[in-house]
């Protein structure tokens, strides 16, 4: 699906594969989407969160490294790792 929404909106970060992320403003997690399932998931570094952990980069550095994987919550699947601010597929 090229060219879709979201591409191109304010505070959108394209990681490739067709994985996007947009942080909160406290910068202490994020949001991501790929366009195949339209679902965002939620992501947050604190006690509550996913158990994640952001071993490199920011908000204010595209080149973000997160331990552990991601999984599309709909069930289609679609899998990955974030890895010096690309989506590397699992």
């Amino acid at each position: 699906m090229k060219n879709a929404w979201p591409i191109n909106e304010p505070g959108i970060v394209d990681l490739g594969h067709e994985v996007y992320l947009r942080w909160y403003s406290d910068g202490r997690g994020f949001i991501w989407h790929h366009p195949t399932c339209r679902a965002w998931s939620s992501l947050k570094f604190d006690l509550m969160g996913t158990g994640h952990v952001l071993t490199s980069g920011g908000p204010d550095d595209p080149k973000i490294t997160i331990q552990g994987s991601l999984l599309c919550p709909m069930g289609c699947g679609f899998h990955g790792f974030i890895r010096d601010g690309k989506w590397v597929p699992a």
